[in-house]
């Protein structure tokens, strides 16, 4: 029952935040619609989320252990729901951008703990893979979920409508929050360890030297590049090229 617990508290964590990423697409094309945003302006919101998802994952990739995989989902969890919240309320440009660096920094910190706590509730290789490959198999369901979440909200009588989807994805939230909390999810690391943070930070950078390491990042760059590219833009491009409603170009 408990690791029933904490596979649902894991699998809730990546949809929510699989919807919040994948927004952008929508976010962009709405700003340009409805707030009066340049595209050139707009398209720095993809770099908002992406940046902070790579700073974040370098710098506190180390120090989660230490404050605890649970207490490190609960406060990212909480921040984001914050954020949208306040997205809802001031509905101003600016706030996106907040709104994205907080998604990545919060999606690190999450998938950092994710990856971790499937070591933790797995008993051998089969087992691991099998549920690492259900987690991300539920992050493409959100994906996918999030278009439709967002179109839902859409009213074309009413242009700045679609902002109350944030409330629903605050509520959202705040119920998978809810489910970490209720998770028996286990301390990250042995108390006895004397290893400093610094020690462990170091140790990390010393990966960066090996070769199959370096290509790894250099491939991954590259098709997020590719991915998010198309992704991005697509709603926009339905939308303005191919002159389609928007709740279609977003679908």
């Amino acid at each position: 029952m408990s690791k029933t617990k904490i596979t649902l508290a894991i699998a809730a964590s990546y949809f929510i935040f699989a919807i919040l990423l994948n927004s952008v697409g929508t976010v962009i094309l709405q700003s340009i619609n409805t707030l009066g945003v340049s595209k050139t302006e707009a398209s720095v919101l993809e770099g908002f989320k992406d940046l902070s998802i790579a700073i974040m994952s370098f710098v506190v990739a180390s120090f989660i252990p230490r404050l605890g995989y649970k207490l490190a989902m609960l406060g990212a969890l909480a921040v984001v729901a914050l954020a949208c919240l306040s997205t809802a309320l001031i509905s101003e440009f600016y706030m996106f951008k907040v709104l994205f660096a907080v998604i990545g920094c919060g999606f690190a910190v999450v998938k950092v703990s994710v990856y971790s706590i499937i070591g933790q509730v797995t008993e051998d290789v089969n087992s691991h893979s099998s549920l690492l490959n259900t987690i991300e198999g539920i992050f493409m369901v959100g994906v996918l979920s999030g278009y439709w979440i967002f179109t839902a909200f859409i009213d074309p009588s009413q242009s700045n409508a679609w902002l109350n989807v944030y409330y629903a994805l605050a509520a959202l939230t705040l119920i998978v929050l809810l489910s970490v909390v209720i998770a028996p999810i286990a301390p990250a690391i042995d108390k006895n360890k004397t290893d400093s943070s610094l020690s462990d930070f170091i140790a990390m950078l010393k990966l960066t030297y090996q070769p199959l390491v370096l290509i790894f990042i250099i491939s991954a760059f590259l098709y997020v590049l590719i991915e998010q590219g198309v992704g991005t833009w697509l709603p926009t491009f339905n939308n303005q090229v191919l002159q389609l409603p928007v709740a279609i170009s977003i679908q």
